[in-house]
Order: C-alpha cells, then structure tokens, then sequence
C-alpha cells in the first residue's frame, strides 16, 4: 500500500505493483516519499549491497557540487532530467543559495515523482521560475519542447542540464550503436551554445572486485523485481556520452573528486573507486568564440 506521507495523486500510468526507481533513491537518501514495496526492494538491496546507499547519497552530494559550482561560472538556468522524488536540497534551493533568481525545470518520467514535485513547488517554489514537466529522456525532441513550452526558460540563454544517474537503464551496446551515446549526440545538438551537460553513470571499471559482483546482484535484483536496469559503462563509454564538449576540471573523474571543496559534507569512501561513479560536466563552445 502507498505510505500515507505520500500524496494519493496516482493515475492510470502509475504502476503500483513494482517498486520505482525515484522513491527507492528517496529512502536511500533518508526522504520520506516511498511506499512499502519500494522499501522491500531498498533493504532486499542492501542486505547483498550496504554500500549502496552511500553510493546514492555520493550522487546526491555530487549534484549539489554541480549545481554550486555551475551557479558560480554564471549558470541561471538548469534542467534537471531523472530529478526523482524531492527532499532537502533540491537543485532550485541549491541554487538559490548561490544566486537568487535561478530558474530550474524539473523532468522525470515517473507520475507520482512529477505529482509530488508539483505539490511541494507549490508550497514553496516561484512558478514562474520552477516548475516540473512530466516527459522521458529516451525522447528528447518531446521532452526538450516541453522544457521550451513552460515558457521558464530563455531559449537565447545558456543552459546546465543534469543527468545524474539517468542512462544506466540504458543496455550498452558498442560505439555508435550504444543507444545512450545517440541519445546523448542528440541532446548535445538541442541544448544552445555556451550550455552544460552534467552526469554520472555507474561504472565497473576501476572498482575493487567485491563490488563488481555486488553490482552483478543489483542487476539481478532489479530484473527479478522488475524495476528497470542497471548497466554499468567503461570509462571509455561513458566518457563519450559529452563529445567534444569541453570539459570542466578536473574533467571526468570519480564521482567524490568532481570539486570537492563545493560540499559540505561528503561521504567517506575507502578509495574514491567505491563510489563506482564516474562522472563530470562538459561545455558547448559557445558560438564564434572560444572557452577562456
């Protein structure tokens, strides 16, 4: 049954029989917006995978780190895409922070996540400067015309888009045919000159060997109780999904070296590699000019 916290704005897409990626990250990070099933599913995972949730709440911080960090280089406007259930120090309040003003469009696919969004904009957002769309990312005309049509954003203005944990639902396949690296050439050619492109995407490259067959389980974990995959990508692979955007230093990295200084806090890994995240942010060239 749907956890009574939760607001009952359910619709005939909502699936109620499978967990949901968004409120199982929603208890990992310690949120409030999650149902019985979703719960079932987090524990059954960490019972095989404790660290898990550390490595949730590193891509949380690492969002954070982006946003902050992005906000400084002059970023106003930002679209989050695969936002999840909302909980303390979501990208508008972050920043907000840093720059009163900043304008966010929200985007995930789930309609209960999109439903709670809304509600909690409501209360205490700016709508006409934060606002959710319920659209999905392996459509990106769609859901980039939606983005436009909230009338939020200026399409003459650079843009940060964030996707943090977003393709590895996505089967990797070689070079050109990895639907993730087609998906990812089209975004680059939507978003305007001068914009950011920020991910994450799990990786077994790198990492120690008990963690790759912990992450071997959550695949089969997840198969069995049908909520989506989770592939892992080589360096290489993911490294490819921003082009030949220009990258941010450091570049791209594990997810705990991207910036640090930007976090309040940060989680304690043994060795950055166990966050078994790989990550980073590149830059469109603007046009007629070069990066300084």
């Amino acid at each position: 049954m749907p956890d009574p916290r939760l607001p009952a704005t359910t619709s005939a897409r909502v699936d109620l029989q499978h967990p949901s990626v968004a409120r199982v990250y929603d208890f990992l990070l310690g949120g409030s917006a999650h149902w019985a099933m979703d719960r079932s599913f987090a524990n059954q995972v960490l019972d095989q995978f404790p660290e898990f949730r550390d490595i949730a709440r590193a891509n949380r911080m690492l969002v954070h780190r982006v946003v902050r960090h992005l906000v400084k280089r002059g970023v106003r406007q930002f679209v989050d895409i695969g936002c999840g259930v909302f909980s303390s120090g979501n990208t508008h309040q972050i920043a907000n922070a840093v720059a009163p003003g900043t304008k966010v469009v929200y985007v995930d696919n789930d309609s209960v996540t999109v439903a709670h969004a809304e509600i909690l904009l409501d209360q205490e957002g700016d709508p006409d400067r934060h606002v959710v769309v319920n659209a999905d990312l392996r459509r990106p005309d769609e859901l980039w015309n939606q983005v436009w049509s909230t009338y939020v954003l200026r399409q003459n203005e650079p843009v940060a888009v964030l996707m943090f944990s977003a393709l590895h639902s996505l089967p990797p396949q070689h070079g050109d045919q990895d639907p993730a690296a087609r998906l990812m050439a089209h975004y680059r050619d939507l978003i305007p000159p001068g914009s950011y492109l920020g991910m994450s995407h799990i990786t077994s490259e790198g990492v120690p060997a008990d963690l790759i067959s912990k992450l071997i389980t959550l695949q089969h974990l997840c198969d069995d109780w049908q909520i989506g995959e989770a592939y892992c990508r080589s360096h290489r692979a993911v490294n490819a999904l921003l082009g030949d955007f220009d990258l941010i230093r450091p570049g791209m990295v594990w997810a705990p070296q991207w910036h640090p200084e930007e976090s309040v806090s940060n989680v304690d890994f043994p060795e950055p590699s166990h966050s078994v995240l790989w990550a980073g942010v590149g830059r469109k060239r603007p046009t007629g000019r070069q990066l300084s």
